[in-house]
């Protein structure tokens, strides 16, 4: 970026709220900048040969990836970019025969815009027709962790380490921003290109007030009941922690390749008196005694017991091996600055993209999904990887 631009940028806007006063600065040819190869238009047959049943916006919606009750996600094709991406799409037919997920449907993006996080899947725009309601968000091009612990039968416990310290993360930064995600679970933790951890599936989530974060209950049941606390499914009201006690159920099943807690046939209340009686399933001898120590705490029944996500941060477990800092020193923000943006992307979407540098700037950093967020994520995403590539080369 311009060192004009960058040292004056924050203050312009700061003191005067003028976008506008920065544009000319902005527009000026950058005799530095050299836009890169990846950044040319996209080949016609990119387009061509992706296989796809419809076009919607600026996306081709290509195979199925997953399903659930009211939704699937798609693969789909970002078609000013050439980049792919995952479209989760709401069938509004069928949501209309759930109250509740007709009420919530467009909770989770007001979620994903309040927060962001290296280990929380990235939402880039929403887009809706007559019959459907579909969020695009960045595809994780590793897969599921059910797939790894499937393949794998369990996982290694240097490895268990590094995700459960990405979900542990993400969670803290959810609950210290009011959000409660209350369907943490293994299919829901996704896998990007580096083997990192992206938590997907905020339709069940729910804000609490920040002020009485840890007074204020919640009472809707919901989740998947293997991985539900014990005082939700005793239908008692509940709070952050029941998020705690579903990472320790996933961390049992990295571990072990199996739940902690099961009962056949299923039955939802013997389910609960197994875990409130500490019923739980055999522990493999070869897991560390500071693991099964860890884990077991998560999985306290008792949540006035239970560690909050913050308290469990501070784990020797968790903290041990190859971490350069304690996981609690590490801080995210949900804002991006306006000089923190990239300069190289958004000459290119003004000089290409005919988007208008102010309306850039005020949309990326407020975080909002929208054409302009896609657009600038997947170029980011695209300049990265070209980057990569060519010091590879060197």
């Amino acid at each position: 970026m311009p060192a004009a631009i960058k040292a004056t940028l924050d203050d312009i806007i700061a003191e005067t709220g003028d976008l506008e006063k920065i544009l000319p600065e902005w527009e000026k040819p950058a005799k530095d900048f050299q836009m890169p190869d990846c950044f040319s238009k996209v080949p016609e047959e990119v387009v061509k040969n992706f296989p796809h049943t419809k076009r919607v916006g600026n996306y081709l919606v290509g195979k199925m990836i997953n399903k659930g009750s009211f939704a699937k996600v798609m693969e789909g094709l970002h078609i000013p970019t050439g980049e792919k991406v995952a479209i989760k799409v709401i069938d509004k037919k069928k949501a209309k025969q759930d109250s509740y997920v007709l009420k919530n449907m467009k909770r989770e993006p007001r979620i994903h815009q309040m927060i962001k996080h290296p280990n929380i899947v990235q939402l880039y725009e929403t887009l809706e027709t007559e019959n459907s309601y579909y969020m695009v968000v960045e595809l994780c091009l590793g897969g599921d962790l059910m797939d790894r612990i499937c393949d794998k039968k369990k996982l290694e416990e240097r490895e268990v380490r590094k995700y459960i310290r990405q979900i542990t993360s993400a969670v803290e930064h959810l609950h210290r921003h009011g959000i409660v995600h209350r369907d943490l679970k293994i299919e829901n933790f996704l896998l990007d290109e580096n083997n990192n951890i992206k938590i997907v599936d905020f339709g069940l989530s729910n804000t609490l007030k920040f002020e009485t974060l840890s007074q204020e209950l919640l009472s809707t049941q919901c989740g998947s009941p293997a991985y539900a606390a014990p005082e939700l499914l005793a239908h008692k009201k509940y709070g952050p922690k029941v998020d705690v006690w579903s990472v320790g159920v996933s961390m049992f099943a990295m571990l072990t390749g199996t739940l902690p807690y099961t009962v056949e046939p299923f039955d939802i209340k013997q389910l609960q008196q197994k875990m409130v009686n500490g019923e739980i399933s055999p522990i493999p001898h070869d897991i560390s005694s500071g693991a099964v120590h860890f884990m077991l705490s998560l999985l306290e029944a008792d949540p006035a017991k239970r560690p909050s996500i913050k308290e469990a941060m501070e784990d020797k477990w968790l903290n041990e091996g190859f971490f350069r800092r304690p996981l609690n020193a590490i801080v995210y923000k949900n804002r991006l600055r306006p000089d923190e943006l990239n300069a190289l992307v958004l000459n290119y979407m003004t000089d290409n993209m005919q988007f208008g540098l102010s309306e850039m700037i005020n949309t990326l950093i407020n975080n909002r999904p929208s054409p302009i967020t896609a657009a600038y994520c997947l170029l980011q995403k695209k300049l990265g990887r070209h980057q990569k590539e060519h010091k590879a080369m060197k």
